[in-house]
């Protein structure tokens, strides 16, 4: 998020609460969350990355349903994150 835009977001939390003080460190918590998620999604990639180097270059591959689990699982992690990135953007 780009600082233009997190002030704004705040601003106007700040603006719709009874508590702006209280909103804001709310609106807060919220981005910081995201972001830590953002970074442990990215640390999944990483590791997704060397797991398929490494198989390729061993052969080694497990159960295709075994990979297919891991995958769907990573995708409804970015799902989740997606879908409360969208939440907080839109201001619900």
């Amino acid at each position: 998020m780009q600082p233009g835009g997190y002030v704004a977001e705040c601003a106007l939390a700040a603006a719709r609460a009874e508590g702006p003080t209280a909103a804001v460190a709310d609106y807060r918590a919220m981005v910081q969350t995201l972001m830590a998620a953002n970074r442990q999604l990215g640390g999944i990639g990483n590791n997704l990355n060397q797991l398929t180097w490494h198989l390729n270059r061993d052969g080694a591959w497990p159960h295709p349903d075994t990979v297919q689990r891991l995958l769907d699982r990573v995708e409804a992690s970015i799902a989740e994150v997606d879908t409360a990135v969208a939440q907080i953007t839109e201001g619900r």
